[in-house]
């Protein structure tokens, strides 16, 4: 069995041993040894709870440095939804895209615009005969290891559909191709802008020991610093947005349940919330829904810990 890579990991010289964490950690995965925390990797979900809640600092994410794709040839940039709620007063996000591209990317495909096409897909397969119901949305990667974790017997209702975020790197990559044949596949570089740790295990991991569709995950507070400094609102910006209020919603809690256009859902943030949901689903509690959203992050992907704004 091939070692788990996580994205969440312990500063020890920053560690008081507090057990504060331990307070807070969903999966029991941290302890304290000698004065310090302990992390158990075989326990992690990289939710970052941790970070979130360490009075010391103590944990931080760990991600790709923005330097780290400057020797490929052309670089494609994936902004998440919840990048665009970052900015105070921010009125049109095309200003974002541009920002985007005077940062030295090549070329921007959003991931709200691949979520757009996973809902139309969700969509699809709620139709679909003799499926496990309700059906979990596969969206957020914490929840799929903490239900392989501790509810796998709850691995049925997940929906079999790759997550806008691996979306969007097919498009991109398959969009650029087009249009720059002369490009070869290792010429290329897709990042996502990513608002949490989960996201980064998610992709080093590769999934079903698959090609990797993601090169890099950069995240989104450090590439924000960066693009404050680089969008400009003084004239009109040349590259514009291609999403829609349905794949922008995706980045807060709702958003890609209100996409499915089913009264018959649940959409819970929070990881206490979540458990709480997961529990209830595997004692078949929830016998009406349909379709059940859960978000690790309170708020959803807006309240990430690689995030910059407060989502409240």
């Amino acid at each position: 069995m091939e070692k788990y890579l996580h994205s969440v990991t312990l500063l020890s010289d920053k560690c008081h041993g507090c057990t504060h964490c331990l307070d807070y950690c969903p999966t029991e995965a941290i302890r304290v040894r000698n004065g310090k925390a302990l992390i158990n990797p075989d326990r992690c979900i990289d939710c970052g709870e941790c970070i979130r809640v360490c009075k010391n600092k103590a944990k931080k994410a760990v991600f790709d440095k923005f330097e780290t794709i400057s020797g490929f040839k052309f670089k494609i940039a994936l902004p998440a939804p919840s990048l665009y709620g970052q900015f105070d007063n921010l009125d049109d996000i095309d200003y974002v895209i541009e920002g985007l591209y005077a940062m030295g990317f090549d070329y921007v495909f959003e991931v709200a615009r691949a979520a757009e096409i996973v809902s139309e897909y969700t969509r699809r397969y709620l139709k679909t005969a003799n499926i496990k119901k309700p059906v979990i949305s596969s969206a957020c990667p914490v929840i799929l290891r903490l239900i392989s974790l501790r509810f796998p017997s709850l691995a049925d209702h997940v929906i079999p559909l790759m997550s806008p975020m691996e979306t969007a790197a097919i498009y991109a990559r398959r969009e650029v191709r087009r249009m720059h044949p002369e490009l070869l596949d290792e010429d290329i570089c897709v990042a996502f802008i990513s608002p949490c740790p989960a996201k980064v295990s998610y992709v080093k991991n590769h999934p079903d020991n698959r090609k990797p569709l993601i090169d890099a995950v950069l995240s989104m507070k450090e590439v924000y610093f960066k693009l404050i400094s680089c969008m400009s609102r003084e004239s009109d910006a040349q590259h514009a947005s291609r999403s829609g209020v349905v794949g922008l919603s995706w980045a807060t809690s709702g958003g890609e349940s209100a996409a499915i256009f089913n009264e018959k859902y649940l959409a819970a943030d929070g990881i206490e919330n979540v458990i709480q949901v997961l529990e209830q689903i595997e004692n078949d509690a929830l016998p009406t829904l349909e379709f059940v959203e859960l978000n690790s992050c309170p708020g959803g992907c807006v309240g990430g810990v690689m995030t910059v704004a407060n989502p409240f």
